[in-house]
């Protein structure tokens, strides 16, 4: 079962730091500016609602503890109203968080709040209009008349880890003649409203993405439009709007925030992220891990058939997971598989060929577009045909 606890470590771990790094961690009781009896991270009650008093004392594990729960308690509650929270990764809840800490959990939709309560509405239809949050939260450095260094240093860090998940513009290149839909089935189903015509040559400006589980298709936002669409992944060409990698040296870490750096020779952040920013696993983390593993298993399968393997489905957080109707024991949210087809061949000759290859789960949905692989178990690609999966299966 997951709960409030788990769906949010990542959150609340940042949401502290943040907390923690402008509100400092006082273990004795203080008087603040305004004479009401402080403690821990600007803790004027404990959980319990028990007031401060002069002369409490708290360790820092403790007021951790506290501020945890207070978090969980009073603010998230709050906070989750706001439209599209579901969908904010986890540097935006943090940031939000952090400014809520500072200015009340009841900020969205009260007077003074507007410039932001408006732009978190239109964000959540329109993922581009997220854009404009940073800015927005740079006005609020101003207390009792006097514009505050503080305020300033804590409203750019707030807005710098906003931004982390801005995940810019995709450009999807037509290679096929094809349809954006209105929904993720064959085209055929749909009516003239429900799907449009796209020539091979065309491109899509695209500013989100989200994935369909067990399908080749792929939800997609437009860029200006802000009109979501289905579109057959195998069908377009994806590239990122700047296209450039910084210079690297063996042993480099993987920047999860650029799209266009490699998890392998093969596999680039974007098709193991699939060009969504709320999935960055962090560094050296197990995730990280079985990412790059399989990235090196994507190399070794791509030089053996010879040609380009596209990628439709690879890493997915829980909650995105269960955000986008995931299998709940899915090896993807362990970073341990990828859904694949190759580009421009038979994805039937595909599987017949990497059945015979291939030691860990094997997902045959070829009739979706797709094959599925992963590698628990140790699942292993054998180039000389002498492997066979461990467990197979149908979608």
């Amino acid at each position: 079962m997951v709960t409030l606890q788990t769906a949010l470590q990542g959150t609340l771990a940042l949401a502290i730091v943040l907390i923690e790094q402008f509100e400092g961690v006082e273990p004795d009781a203080y008087v603040d500016s305004v004479g009401v009896p402080t403690i821990c991270a600007g803790l004027t009650k404990y959980p319990d609602g028990t007031p401060v008093t002069i002369g409490d004392k708290c360790s820092k594990p403790v007021c951790r503890a506290y501020l945890e729960t207070l978090i969980e308690k009073e603010y998230i509650p709050r906070l989750v109203q706001i439209p599209g929270w579901d969908r904010l990764g986890k540097c935006r809840k943090a940031a939000l968080l952090s400014f809520a800490w500072n200015l009340g959990p009841n900020f969205y939709g009260s007077t003074g709040f507007e410039s932001l309560t408006q732009a978190l509405d239109a964000g959540a239809k329109n993922p581009e209009e997220y854009e404009r949050v940073p800015e927005i939260l740079s006005r609020y450095t101003w207390a009792g008349g006097v514009q505050l260094e503080g305020l300033k240093i804590r409203r750019a860090e707030e807005g710098r880890v906003w931004a982390k998940e801005n995940d810019g513009t995709m450009i999807y290149n037509c290679n096929i003649a094809t349809f954006l839909q209105k929904a993720p089935i064959k085209s055929r189903y749909l009516s003239s409203e429900g799907r449009m015509g796209i020539e091979p040559g065309e491109t899509l400006e695209v500013v989100a993405t989200e994935s369909i589980p067990a399908t080749a298709h792929q939800w997609v936002t437009l860029k200006d439009s802000g009109e979501r669409w289905t579109v057959y992944v195998p069908h377009w060409t994806i590239r990122t709007e700047q296209n450039e990698v910084a210079e690297k040296k063996e042993g480099d870490p993987i920047d999860w925030g650029n799209f266009d750096d490699r998890v392998s020779k093969y596999l680039t952040v974007g098709e193991a992220l699939q060009w969504d920013k709320r999935r960055r696993p962090e560094t050296g983390s197990d995730v990280e891990r079985e990412l790059i593993s399989i990235g090196q298993q994507f190399d070794e399968i791509r030089e053996a058939w010879g040609g380009p393997i596209g990628v439709v489905s690879g890493y997915r957080p829980e909650a995105i997971n269960r955000e986008v109707g995931g299998v709940a024991s899915s090896y993807h949210m362990r970073g341990m598989a990828l859904d694949v087809y190759p580009i421009g061949e038979s994805c039937t000759m595909f599987y017949k060929w990497i059945s015979k290859r291939w030691t860990g789960g094997l997902g045959n949905g070829c009739n979706l577009g797709f094959v599925h692989v992963d590698i628990r178990h140790g699942g292993r690609f054998h180039p000389r045909a002498d492997g066979r999966p461990c467990c197979i299966w149908t979608y």
